[in-house]
C-alpha cells in the first residue's frame, strides 16, 4: 500500500546505495516503495556492470541484490537484461552519482536521504501539485 513509488538509480558498490537498501523496510513502513534502475558508475563493461547483469539474471533477483549490496560475491550469469538501457537512461537524465532518487513526477530528489526526510520531501512535492 505505497503512497509513493520512487525510482532509484543504484550501483551495487556504492556505500550510500547500500545504506538506502538497508532502509527499504523503513521506507515501506513510511508508504514508499522503491524501484531500482541499474547505474554501474564505472560504466559499461566494468565489473560493476557485469555484476549488475548477474544480479538481474539471478533466479532470485531481490536476494542477489541484497547479497551484492552486502559485499557478497555475485555468481556470474548472463541473460537478456535492461542494465545497459537503464544506464543510458540515467545518463540522459543527468545522473552522475548514486543513489539518484526520482520522485513519481520525475523530480530528482538528489542522493541518499533518511526515510523520514525522504517522506517529507515527497509530501512537499505532492502538496505543490
Amino acid at each position: 500500500n505505497a503512497k509513493y513509488t520512487i525510482s532509484v538509480f543504484t550501483d551495487i558498490e556504492c556505500g550510500y546505495c547500500r545504506k538506502l537498501h538497508q532502509d527499504i523496510a523503513e521506507l515501506n513502513r513510511n508508504g514508499i516503495s522503491v524501484e531500482y534502475l541499474a547505474f554501474p558508475r564505472m560504466g559499461l563493461g566494468s565489473k560493476d556492470y557485469t555484476d549488475m547483469i548477474s544480479v538481474w539474471c539471478a533466479a532470485d533477483r531481490r536476494q542477489a541484490l541484497t547479497n551484492a549490496k552486502r559485499g557478497g560475491s555475485v555468481p556470474a550469469k548472463n541473460c537478456t537484461n535492461p542494465v545497459a538501457m537503464q544506464y543510458a537512461l540515467g545518463q540522459q537524465l543527468g545522473v552522475n552519482g548514486t543513489p539518484a532518487i526520482f520522485a513519481p513526477d520525475g523530480t530528482q530528489l538528489g542522493g541518499y536521504l533518511p526515510p523520514a526526510q525522504l517522506r517529507a520531501a515527497l509530501e512537499k512535492l505532492s502538496a505543490k501539485r
